[in-house]
């Protein structure tokens, strides 16, 4: 079974679709992951870490969703 939006005949926009998404929602849930992990250890460090999670998953989400359009 072939997906037409990932393995089209003659282009690449498949794999470009995806490295927008992993970059777009990607990060920012690794990201999330570890500072929700650390919290407990290191409280202002972890804040820290999920201010830049918020502030780069709306900038992420906002030039990726403008390059995909």
């Amino acid at each position: 079974m072939h997906s037409l939006l990932l393995d089209g005949p003659n282009n690449n926009y498949g794999l470009a679709i995806l490295v927008f998404l992993f970059v777009a929602f990607g990060i920012p849930i690794l990201l999330l992951i570890f500072g929700i992990a650390i919290r407990a250890k290191r409280k202002k460090a972890s804040n820290i870490i999920l201010i830049i999670v918020a502030t780069y998953a709306i900038i992420g989400l906002g030039v990726c969703g403008a390059l995909m359009i």
